[in-house]
C-alpha cells in the first residue's frame, strides 16, 4: 500500500518520530473535492450556469454550507432577492466564506442605524458589494461622516449612497472636494455635487482638478449651482467626446457647442438619444436651422412627447392660418403651459380655440 501511495517518510532522530509527507496528487484530490462542492452549491443556490459557477468557484473555497447557508439568510432577512443575491457573489464570491457576524452584520447594522430601510440597505450594497469588504470603523464611519458634513442629515447621506456607493470608501473624494473649497465653493454647493453628481467627486484627483481649472476659465462662477453642473458634465470626459461629434453632426461647430455649454450647461448631460431625437424632430421635421438650437439649448432638455411636439402642431395650424408669422422662435416652447394656452390657443374666437385645444390635448395623448 505503501508502494502504491509512493508515501516517503523522513526521520527526526532527536524526537524519534517519522513524519509522513502526504504526497501532491492527495492535495490535489482535496483541492479537486473543494472545487467541485463549491460549484455545485454555486449552480444550486444562485442557478449560475455550470461554466459561470465554475469559474467562479476559482475565487472561492467552499469546505461545507453551514457558513454560505448562514450568509444566504442573513441576507434574506434583510429583503434580498435570489437574483440580487446572485448578482451580489458574481461580483464578490468571497462574501460566502466570511463570517456573517462579524463581517456583514455589523455594517447592516450602521446603515439601519443611520435610518436606512432594508430596502435602502439592499440597493447600496447590490449597487457595490465591495462596501461590505471594508472596515466599519477605518473606512465606512470614517467616510460617512465626512459625507454627513456637507449633506447635514443621515437622509441625505443614504439617498446618495444609494446612487453612488463608491463615495463611502473613494479615497479622491475628500481631496476632490478640498479642491473644491480652495475655489472657493461654498459648502451647500459641495452638497448639490454629492446628491446629484456624485460620481464626479469620486474621479482621479488630477482629472477633477484640471476640469475645475477648464471650467473656471469658460466663465462659470464656483459658487454657483450652474458651476457644479458644468463640472459634472466635463468630468464624463468619453461622453463629452461623443456629445461634441453628435452635435457636429448636426452642424455645430466645436466653438458653437462650447458656446451652447457656456448658456446651458445641461445640454451636455442630454443622453445622445434625447439630442438626437430633438435635432430630427426641429431641424427634419420642422424645417428649424439647428444654430437656433445653439442659441436656446435649454429646448434639447425639453419632454418632446408632452410639450414640443403639441406645441409645434399649434404654432403650423396657426401659421397656415395667417395667425403667427414664425413658429421657429423659441418662446413659446420654453413659456409655461398656462401662458403658452393664454397667448396661442385660448386668445381666438371660440370655435377656433376650441379647435386648437383639441389638436393640443390630442397631440399630447398621442405617441409620435
Amino acid at each position: 500500500m505503501f508502494g502504491v501511495l509512493n508515501r516517503r517518510a523522513l526521520l527526526c532522530p532527536n524526537l524519534n518520530i517519522t513524519i509522513i509527507k502526504t504526497p501532491s496528487f492527495l492535495h490535489h484530490f482535496s483541492s479537486s473535492k473543494q472545487h467541485s462542492f463549491t460549484t455545485n452549491y454555486l449552480i444550486n443556490n444562485f442557478n449560475f450556469s455550470p461554466e459561470t459557477a465554475s469559474t467562479i468557484s476559482t475565487r472561492v473555497r467552499l469546505t461545507d454550507s453551514q457558513n454560505p447557508d448562514s450568509i444566504l439568510a442573513l441576507f434574506k432577512s434583510h429583503g434580498f432577492t435570489n437574483s440580487q443575491l446572485s448578482r451580489i457573489i458574481q461580483s464578490y464570491p468571497k462574501l460566502l466564506s466570511s463570517d456573517p457576524n462579524k463581517t456583514v452584520l455589523p455594517k447592516f447594522n450602521f446603515f439601519l442605524s443611520k435610518g436606512a430601510s432594508n430596502s435602502d440597505l439592499v440597493k447600496i450594497v447590490t449597487r457595490n458589494p465591495f462596501v461590505l469588504h471594508l472596515g466599519l470603523e477605518t473606512t465606512i464611519t470614517t467616510c460617512y461622516d465626512f459625507l454627513k458634513r456637507f449633506l447635514v442629515s443621515d437622509e441625505s447621506t443614504i439617498r446618495s449612497l444609494k446612487y453612488c456607493t463608491c463615495l463611502i470608501y473613494s479615497k479622491h473624494t475628500s481631496v476632490n472636494v478640498q479642491v473644491l473649497l480652495e475655489n472657493g465653493v461654498p459648502e451647500s454647493k459641495i452638497a448639490f455635487l454629492l446628491r446629484s453628481c456624485a460620481y464626479s467627486a469620486c474621479e482621479q484627483p488630477d482629472n477633477f482638478k484640471k476640469a475645475v481649472e477648464e471650467i473656471k476659465e469658460m466663465g462659470f462662477k464656483p459658487n454657483s449651482t450652474v458651476f457644479m453642473v458644468a463640472l459634472s458634465a466635463k468630468m464624463l470626459n468619453a461622453m463629452w467626446e461623443r456629445k461634441i461629434a453628435l452635435y457636429k453632426k448636426w452642424g455645430w461647430s466645436e466653438e458653437v457647442v462650447v458656446s451652447a455649454f457656456a448658456r446651458y450647461p445641461w445640454c451636455m448631460l442630454a443622453s445622445e438619444e434625447k439630442i438626437d431625437t430633438m435635432m430630427e424632430f426641429l431641424v427634419n421635421r420642422m424645417g428649424w436651422d439647428s444654430l437656433v438650437l445653439s442659441k436656446t439649448p435649454i429646448l434639447l432638455l425639453l419632454s418632446l412627447e408632452k410639450r414640443v411636439v403639441p406645441r409645434s402642431f399649434v404654432l403650423q395650424f396657426l401659421q397656415s392660418r395667417g395667425l403667427v408669422k414664425d413658429v421657429k422662435s423659441a418662446t413659446p416652447f420654453r413659456i409655461s403651459e398656462k401662458k403658452f394656452l393664454q397667448k396661442f390657443v385660448n386668445c381666438f374666437e371660440e370655435e377656433e380655440a376650441a379647435q386648437l385645444l383639441k389638436l393640443y390635448e390630442e397631440k399630447k395623448c398621442r405617441p409620435r
